[in-house]
């Protein structure tokens, strides 16, 4: 095994690359050996040795720089572009250079001088403060056995509790899992292939992502659902739609625009057999950021969903890491008020923020080619536009930097997955892209970040920042921009709705060409031109479409109306392809909508009702981007900024709302490190359960024993009696299998459930101890052992008078009030003796 440096030290000496480096542990080290087996510029090579010697500087502690001897013939560079990143040559002969690396501290970085920005990097240290916490044992179907984080796992038993058609928002910082919130459940409820669960995912690259990491699982068919025209992606898609009107599709990644397109029609399919388990949007703050502008089919997913739910009862899940106060407002209008939050906002303590303004176009691209010659890789690059990065990517090939791509919108499906499988393996070591790649990509050792613009939005950048230093250690977020960048943000800022005069001439022509539905809905067209005196507008037109269909989501924003959805036509019900081809066309090119306001063609219920809509989504986006220029202005720390963005106050009207709480964290920015301030990682905010009443009864023994009381307690002489023919376990079997779902119970007595969690079809959720205030809301056993006393809080009914609780106790038990007297012989509940409940329920 090449587990040393000083075995990749003999291999540099004498040029021998092995053909097999899979054995290889440093990650840089491995990197280094795979691009020299693949023809690397000379970018790449310095760039990647630079990396080993400044990580093996951390690793000695930096006492004295660590030296390599390297071949001077090619592939490896000359000198001069040695020296590009900062790495000496200490000595030449005829065949080697000798060379050792310096900090990078660049002069036109503040204070780079006395915090050198790569050496955390090279460190990797560790900056995230919160660990992994004891598991369920259902978390053995993803083949894990604890929690990522306490987040998480108080995220997943909230969604497991839902109730019937609920809808839960799930707020988690990035790398606090939450994918597996939406993954585990859905998994779980459509074991014995019985489920379908959708999840609607901004970007192909992430369907891609999070279908590679599911396929690690028990999941062994296609989950990624995305266009792709060649005959293995036309089979690919039509065996997913097979499988979700079977009921055996588990979980399905896809598009908004796919779902409610082609998906539409199996979705319907399962809905009628009452297979849908969970309804799911991933990033889903993209609703509001994308779906009112752009890609309106974020907007238009609420309607299929109410659609769907008049067929088939499931829980909704909206997932995101950052949730403004505007997002929640219009995830509330679109899913309902009713909704709930379940919320461990801890700002991202990996990232070290560094700014810099730029004179011109020519200095930035210095300093930016500087940058990628003296950092670790692998790292990201983003831009504002597609011939931004286009350019970007030409620049860094033209310095001989080979090992990169780019992703952008105009990307296709194959090179999107490409890309990440190559990213994944190390084959590539730097991605240059737009806002299209990074939602939800989980390459979790990227140690860098650098921004050649300024982000239009405060959330875009932290989204992007958020790609680096998913393993929890520091990584680096460089910004570096020019005046114009500035105006650039702002026009891509902003994104006004359309305005009240040519929304409501659109929706006027839209409306008097409606067709009646039944149920109080219409159909409306939305290739109609804006006005009925508009003739230069094709009908077809792309734009005219999306604006209409704009119109119709301000609208629904505004109540005025509730846009809705019907269930595509099914070619078996048409005795024509003619016939069929037209009910698809008038489909596809209208819209159900439902009339929520009576006086929704008067312009004056549009100036009171739409353009407050309006004018505070203008609002929110002009603040988000004054937030992202006070980042550059660095007169605040950093996790102030991103705390303004994403705390969120209590309301109580019209609905209760509880507040959403921010911890601060920052990883170094310049009034930090101005102020000598040294990074800090806040503490994850502690989550309480959401649900007051979950849907979920004992089974009928239960009911029957318990005769309508809500504490049951069940006295044992001793362990020996438990133990004795396994009857202690099989009493757990007998009471998880009777919903039994909250187990109190101390580590060393687990045996007496973990027989019950393999067999039993179902869910429970383990609890060292018995915390009501903190645990859900559900049935709970508690098995207290001998010899320790019994806290009252054991049979309160504080803030669990509806819980069902059975407690396994010793018969000698003292009263908690009377250490005097025995529990037995004063209490006025229900209860039972171990041999006598043992035969009463035939065990």
């Amino acid at each position: 095994m090449i587990d040393s440096f000083s075995e990749l030290r003999e291999i540099l000496k004498t040029g021998k690359i092995p053909e097999d480096i899979s054995n290889v542990s440093e990650p840089c080290h491995r990197r280094l050996l795979d691009a020299l087996q693949n023809s690397p510029g000379s970018g790449d090579i310095v760039s990647l040795v630079r990396h080993v010697l400044r990580r093996e500087d951390a690793k000695q502690g930096g006492s004295s720089a660590t030296t390599l001897l390297v071949s001077c013939k090619p592939p490896f560079p000359n000198r001069s572009i040695w020296e590009s990143a900062s790495i000496t040559v200490l000595r030449e002969d005829k065949e080697h250079y000798l060379i050792s690396a310096r900090p990078w501290q660049p002069e036109w970085l503040d204070l780079a001088d006395q915090y050198p920005p790569d050496a955390p990097l090279f460190r990797e240290e560790n900056r995230r403060n919160y660990e992994p916490v004891s598991g369920d044992p259902f978390l053995q179907l993803m083949k894990l056995d604890k929690y990522s984080s306490s987040g998480q796992r108080e995220a997943i038993r909230a969604v497991l509790t839902a109730p019937d058609n609920s809808t839960l928002i799930i707020n988690l910082p990035t790398g606090a899992g939450k994918s597996l919130c939406a993954q585990l459940p859905a998994l779980l409820n459509s074991r014995n292939n019985n489920g379908v669960s959708v999840v609607v995912v901004p970007t192909t690259a992430l369907a891609i992502d999070q279908e590679r990491a599911l396929s690690k699982s028990s999941v062994h068919h296609a989950t990624a659902y995305y266009s792709d025209d060649s005959v293995e992606g036309k089979e690919r898609r039509a065996g997913i739609r097979d499988r979700i009107r079977a009921g055996t599709q588990s979980i399905i990644f896809t598009s908004p625009e796919s779902l409610m397109g082609s998906l539409a029609s199996s979705l319907y399919e399962a809905a009628k057999l009452g297979m849908l388990r969970y309804f799911i949007i991933d990033e889903a703050h993209m609703v509001e950021q994308w779906g009112d502008n752009f890609r309106t089919a974020f907007q238009e997913i609420p309607g299929l969903r109410r659609d769907l739910l008049r067929l088939n009862s499931f829980t909704t899940l909206l997932l995101t890491a950052t949730l403004t106060e505007s997002c929640l407002d219009t995830l509330e209008t679109l899913f309902g008020k009713d909704l709930q939050v379940i919320s461990a906002v801890q700002l991202r303590p990996e990232p070290a923020y560094w700014f810099k303004i730029c004179e011109s176009e020519e200095v930035r691209k210095q300093r930016l080619l500087e940058a990628v010659y003296h950092l670790p890789r692998p790292l990201i690059i983003y831009g504002a536009k597609v011939e931004d990065v286009e350019n970007c990517k030409r620049e860094l090939t033209r310095a001989g930097f080979k090992r990169c791509d780019l992703m952008t919108g105009k990307s296709t499906p194959q090179q999107r997955s490409q890309l990440i499988t190559n990213l994944r393996s190390g084959k590539i070591d730097i991605v240059v892209a737009t806002s299209a790649f990074g939602l939800g990509i989980d390459q979790s050792d990227v140690r860098a970040v650098i921004h050649v613009c300024i982000p239009e939005t405060i959330d875009r950048f932290y989204q992007e920042v958020g790609r680096g230093g998913r393993d929890g250690k520091a990584c680096m977020s460089l910004t570096l921009y020019t005046t114009e960048d500035s105006g650039i943000a702002e026009g891509l800022n902003d994104n006004s709705p359309i305005t009240i005069e040519l929304g409501l001439q659109r929706w006027q022509t839209m409306f008097y060409k409606k067709g009646t539905i039944g149920d109080g809905r219409f159909r409306v067209p939305i290739e109609t031109p804006r006005s009925f005196q508009d003739k230069t507008i094709d009908k077809i037109n792309n734009q005219n479409r999306a604006w209409n269909i704009r119109t119709l989501t301000l609208m629904n924003r505004a109540n005025l109306i509730e846009i809705d959805s019907e269930e595509p036509p099914q070619k078996k019900k048409f005795e024509s392809e003619e016939a069929y081809e037209a009910a698809w066309d008038l489909y596809q090119n209208s819209r159900s909508i439902r009339i929520r306001n009576e006086c929704h063609l008067e312009k004056f219920i549009w100036e009171s009702e739409v353009e407050p809509v309006r004018h505070q989504r203008q609002s929110w986006s002009h603040k988000n981007l004054q937030l992202m220029k006070e980042a550059l202005k660095a007169k605040h720390c950093i996790s102030e900024i991103f705390a303004q963005a994403y705390s969120i106050p209590s309301r109580h009207t019209p609905e209760t709302r509880n507040s959403v709480i921010v911890s601060r964290a920052c990883g170094g920015c310049p009034v930090c490190r101005r102020n000598g301030i040294t990074p800090f990682p806040g503490i994850m905010p502690a989550s309480r359960p959401v649900w007051q009443k979950p849907n979920f009864i004992p089974g009928k023994e239960i009911q029957r024993l318990l005769a309508g009381e809500k504490i049951l307690l069940i006295f044992y002489d001793s362990l020996e009696q438990l133990n004795k023919f396994q009857r202690g376990r099989k009493l757990f079997k007998w009471l998880i299998e009777q919903g039994m779902k909250n187990i109190v119970i101390s580590p060393e007595y687990n045996q007496f459930w973990k027989e019950s969690s393999r067999t039993h079809n179902s869910f429970i959720f383990i609890f060292d101890s018995y915390e009501p205030v903190l645990m859900p809301r559900i049935p709970t056993l508690i098995f207290h052992p001998p010899g320790t006393p019994l806290p009252a809080k054991y049979l309160s009914n504080y803030s669990t008078s509806t819980t069902t609780r059975i407690i396994l106790l010793p018969i000698n038990t003292p009263d908690p009030d009377r250490e005097d007297r025995l529990l037995i012989n004063i209490f006025s509940g229900r209860y039972f003796k171990f041999d006598v409940f043992c035969t009463e329920v035939s065990i």
